[in-house]
């Protein structure tokens, strides 16, 4: 394994008597094996006696301020279990480090599909349009929730949310490479006089609103389970947007796929033009809204949390091979975002 990570695979004859007393239904653990995806927690899944589960655990070594926060995302999931927002349940969350060494959670395991490429090469091109639309509808329902029902009024601070984030990211960028990154410097200083200063709703944010953080029925474009809930909180729901729009916007070959200079018709996929006013028609919002910032805003987070697992990679633990190839190209996120606010007005 390479030097840059470390994530060995959870001790299991530590943890099983600690699943079996909290969750007996488990029963005997038989063997883990990591799923592939992700560079902030690992993600295992675990054979037992009571079938397939997932455990999520926060990575070895010191962490960021306020990052890898798995209470966050195990209140956010319980919450929005059996609600229009399809998530998967939550048995256990242990914080006890003398379990396993690192705080985790286990939950059900989802079985479906996950399109890593925003192309979907691997959807017949008929069914593409439809796999886009449902991804928004899960990104509706999630905007539409309910936060005094859920529980979840308190989950972030209202108001002044894109300025608190850019404070926030740069802080964590500078802290993760002091040295700094010219096109990330550039991005940030472009981003601060435009910060949206109008009143918005505050919904419930995804906070990583992308493709393949959707679990699919397979052969069909019905969403099983919205994953990944990390980056959650409160705030201006064109964020996720942006976010959703904004990935589109990297080289078909990078290694997050993006559509860029892609012939969108040709493949049966949505324009970025139709998704957003397919969104913002449903959400209520003005269908002429221009989303440069919100996507270049996304780019920003893209690329502090790239800066994020450069350092990581540097002090060998992160927890994935690809968090140096990633921490390496914060840079490619910058210069797409200030190419997104250099683009012509519009979406």
């Amino acid at each position: 394994m390479s030097s840059v990570v470390s994530a060995p695979p959870p001790d299991l004859g530590r943890l099983e008597p600690y699943l079996r007393s909290c969750v007996p239904a488990v029963g005997r653990l038989h063997g883990a094996s990591r799923i592939v995806g992700g560079n902030s927690n690992p993600i295992w899944r675990l054979e037992a006696d009571g079938g397939a589960y997932i455990l999520r655990t926060q990575p070895a070594g010191a962490l960021l301020k306020s990052a890898h926060a798995l209470d966050r995302e195990v209140r956010v999931i319980t919450a929005l279990h059996g609600s229009a927002v399809p998530v998967a349940r939550i048995h256990v969350l242990c914080s006890d480090l003398d379990v396993i060494g690192v705080q985790f959670y286990l939950m059900d395991c989802v079985e479906g599909e996950v399109h890593r490429n925003v192309a979907l090469p691997d959807v017949p091109p008929a069914r593409r349009e439809a796999v886009y639309r449902a991804a928004l509808d899960s990104l509706l329902a999630i905007h539409r929730t309910d936060l005094a029902a859920t529980g979840l009024s308190d989950f972030g601070r209202p108001g002044n949310y894109f300025e608190r984030q850019l404070h926030r990211w740069s802080q964590q960028y500078r802290t993760a490479v002091p040295e700094g990154l010219p096109a990330l410097d550039a991005l940030v200083s472009a981003l601060e006089p435009l910060v949206p200063r109008e009143p918005a709703p505050t919904v419930l944010l995804h906070g990583d609103c992308r493709l393949d953080n959707l679990m699919f029925e397979p052969g069909t474009p019905r969403v099983k389970a919205v994953l990944d809930w990390e980056l959650s909180t409160l705030g201006h729901p064109l964020a996720d947007l942006g976010q959703f729009l904004g990935v589109q916007e990297l080289p078909p070959d990078y290694l997050l796929p993006g559509l860029a200079g892609v012939d969108r018709a040709a493949l049966g996929l949505p324009s970025q033009q139709a998704l957003a006013r397919y969104y913002l028609e449903r959400s209520g919002l003005p269908v002429d809204t221009d989303l440069r910032f919100h996507k270049a805003f996304a780019m920003f987070r893209q690329a502090a949390m790239s800066a994020g697992l450069l350092r990581r990679a540097r002090e060998g633990t992160a927890v994935a091979e690809s968090a140096l190839a990633f921490g390496e190209s914060a840079e490619v996120f910058a210069e797409v975002g200030l190419a997104i606010l250099a683009g012509p007005q519009g979406t």
